[in-house]
């Protein structure tokens, strides 16, 4: 009696044919599984961590970049303000000193301010309307001139005295000294709390390695024993921090760029525009520091797990 084939059994006439094997060639299972190392969790700090290494790396660009442009108009121009006790005196001194500034070597433009948009610089001060009325108002000149001319003022001093004995000359000295002081030391103080936030990324994937290690000690061990150097454990280790910190660094700043945005368009439509706030926008080289600070956020990460992770293998095994 011949046997019928296993196939042709009733039971096996609706089995679905058997899947092929599927080759990932791209993508493959982390060797320690994510329970103790953190996972989403882990990744959620480094986002909160990126977000603010972002918004710190953007405010050394931007104050750098605000303070050049002022420091570089502060360089370019001086100011020559002509004082007197009435008015006809004062457009005297202002007419003469016009004229000196017109012809010195090395004045770039000489121009009289509007006597309404100088007293509308006091208005703060003296209310609406009162310093026209009840002060004589100085002349304002605001003068370009060359490096070469800016080097050396003491010539234009000398004539512009001689010519108009109320007027004098502002080249900004204290200004520039003072602003270039003051932005140096916000840019510290920001690259000072990026390395800070940097240092808290490094402190956070100590304990997350150590906790991992901990909660998949079997795995470590049965990796020893089929021969698995402590090298090989480093590197998959290193591999999966670098992942969940890559994820949560885009995350951070995706967000940031979007904070910076809103900022950034605020200032554009109006908000700020009239007050001594730094315009600044979102590109150029700006775009790519800020990009480097996720990849510097999941070095730091992975290299700091990685160190970590051998450290501790050496001490355990």
């Amino acid at each position: 009696m011949s046997e019928r084939p296993l196939t042709d059994h009733p039971e096996f006439d609706d089995a679905p044919p058997p899947e092929a094997p599927r080759i990932h060639r791209f993508r493959r299972e982390p060797l320690l599984p994510e329970a103790g190392a953190g996972g989403a969790p882990l990744t959620a700090v480094i986002a909160v961590i990126s977000f603010l290494a972002v918004l710190s790396m953007a405010s050394v660009l931007i104050i750098n970049k605000s303070a050049s442009e002022w420091t570089a108009e502060l360089r370019s121009e001086i100011t020559v303000q002509v004082k007197g006790v009435d008015a006809e005196e004062i457009a005297a001194g202002a007419a003469a000193a016009m004229r000196i500034l017109n012809e010195t070597e090395g004045v770039i433009e000489a121009m009289e301010m509007d006597r309404d948009d100088t007293a509308a610089l006091l208005e703060p001060w003296l209310g609406k309307d009162n310093a026209a009325a009840f002060v004589n108002i100085p002349a304002i000149i605001e003068v370009k001139v060359t490096p070469g001319l800016r080097a050396d003022l003491d010539l234009l001093r000398t004539r512009l005295a001689a010519a108009a004995p109320n007027a004098s000359l502002d080249d900004h000295a204290a200004w520039h000294s003072r602003l270039s002081t003051a932005a140096r030391s916000g840019q510290m103080f920001a690259f000072a709390v990026f390395l800070i936030i940097l240092g808290a990324a490094c402190a956070i994937s100590i304990f997350a390695a150590r906790a991992g290690l901990a909660a998949n000690h079997e795995i470590v061990s049965v990796l020893h024993l089929v021969g698995a150097t402590d090298e090989f454990i480093a590197s998959e280790v290193q591999r999966r921090f670098f992942v969940l910190g890559l994820r949560g660094a885009l995350a951070g700043l995706v967000v940031a760029l979007a904070a910076l945005g809103t900022a950034a368009l605020s200032l554009k439509s109006g908000i700020g525009t009239d007050s001594f706030l730094p315009q600044f926008s979102i590109g150029g080289w700006m775009v790519l520091w800020l990009f480097a600070v996720p990849l510097a956020t999941c070095l730091v990460t992975a290299l700091t797990a990685r160190l970590t992770v051998l450290k501790a293998l050496q001490e355990q095994y």
